[in-house]
């Protein structure tokens, strides 16, 4: 009989494919597993509502693949002491239980993507249950304005017996510079190679007579960076015989509206040889067509954990250019592509010199199989059913 996990998800918004990742990952193991996922969604309110606070709306979803997800809407007190905020998210997490229970929903294990605050969540229901719970770290972590009631909780999540998951060894890094030490497993991330896939015709077909193009994914915002890129094109803008495009999708990710100061962005480089394509969203199978209409994957970001973005454009078989933001120095080599230095643009912009010039060149099947022989849903599903198993088993 399929065991019963609930994965706890730090962010999802299933109308806005935010944490579509998730239920992606899900997906990879339902021959083994049924998965419920939920999302605690806090608001902060102020001491006029407090004849609010304890209603706790809870809103039930389908994932594009079927799974069950759950939201659950919070309201928190704001310029209070924590203790009591605290209090208010243990107790809706209480009440999400509740709901499962009515359900006649037996859980063997709770899945916390990242600590906060899913790992919160998750120690909360184990208190409460005694269902086991394990987390993976995806998030950039940080005990930027923690408390010291959160930091308590911290310590116990990292002192307990059950598996601690990350996605790269730079979260471990991560965790020691907070002075937080423990026996971390890596995992990294899945992709889902019937979307994200190197195949030879179907390129060829699509890219017939068209410019060089040259593609980011990704929500604006600092820590992706996006402006290096801009400045890296502008270094080579004039050196061009040709013009190339630059395709930007997903600049309106994480549920914000960039388009006014993107466009605004754009406009200040004034390019004359490079043509900008600005897609705000990107449903999946759509990142997989850019991926295949692409030559080059550039990629910015100042901090990452085991970007996502960049897995699933080696799977489609595309050279990946990328800063040193974590994660992706256990992906990339001189066979796939090139790292540079985190803001490092001139780097940037030699890079696409040599490869506008084809003074580097690259095997778009050979990338696309070797990322998949780590990363792909058999490989990432094999990785987590061991840990779940041996998680219920040994509880």
């Amino acid at each position: 009989m399929k065991k019963n996990i609930l994965m706890i998800c730090s962010w999802l918004d299933v109308e806005r494919v935010a944490g579509s990742f998730f239920w992606e990952q899900a997906g990879f193991m339902l021959d083994d597993f049924n998965f419920i996922l939920c999302h605690f969604k806090k608001k902060y309110v102020g001491p006029t509502s407090l004849t609010n606070l304890f209603k706790t709306k809870i809103i039930h979803q389908k994932t594009p693949n079927g799974l069950d997800v759950y939201i659950i809407d919070y309201l928190l007190i704001g310029y209070i002491p924590k203790r009591i905020n605290i209090y208010l998210h243990k107790r809706s997490t209480k009440k999400f239980y509740k709901l499962l229970v009515k359900s006649n929903l037996k859980l063997e294990l709770i899945h916390a993507q990242s600590i906060f605050n899913a790992g919160l969540e998750a120690f909360y229901l184990n208190e409460l249950t005694n269902i086991p719970y394990i987390f993976t770290e995806h998030n950039q972590f940080s005990l930027r304005r923690k408390g010291a009631q959160e930091l308590k909780i911290l310590q116990k999540i990292i002192d307990g017996n059950y598996p601690k998951l990350v996605v790269s060894y730079d979260k471990i890094r991560q965790f020691a510079a907070n002075r937080l030490f423990a026996d971390f497993t890596v995992v990294g991330n899945g992709v889902d190679e019937t979307i994200f896939n190197f195949n030879a015709s179907d390129c060829k077909n699509i890219n017939q007579n068209k410019e060089l193009t040259i593609t980011t994914i990704g929500a604006y915002d600092p820590i992706k960076d996006q402006e290096t890129i801009l400045k890296a094109f502008k270094v080579i803008d004039s050196k061009l015989n040709e013009k190339i495009t630059f395709i930007w999708g997903g600049f309106n990710g994480w549920r914000q509206d960039n388009e006014k100061q993107v466009q605004i962005l754009i406009n200040k480089f004034e390019f004359k040889n490079i043509n900008v394509v600005l897609i705000p969203y990107l449903q999946r199978e759509e990142i997989a067509l850019t991926f295949r209409k692409s030559d080059l994957f550039l990629f910015s970001s100042i901090s990452e954990g085991m970007p996502v973005s960049v897995l699933e454009a080696l799977a489609c078989g595309l050279p990946v250019c990328t800063t040193r933001c974590g994660g992706v120095d256990e992906v990339i080599n001189s066979l796939n592509g090139e790292i540079v230095q985190i803001k490092d643009y001139k780097a940037i912009a030699d890079f696409l010199l040599k490869f506008i010039n084809k003074e580097v060149r690259y095997d778009q099947l050979n990338i696309s199989k070797n990322v998949l022989e780590n990363y792909s849903s058999k490989a990432f599903g094999k990785r987590m059913k061991k840990i779940y198993l041996e998680t219920i088993a040994n509880d």
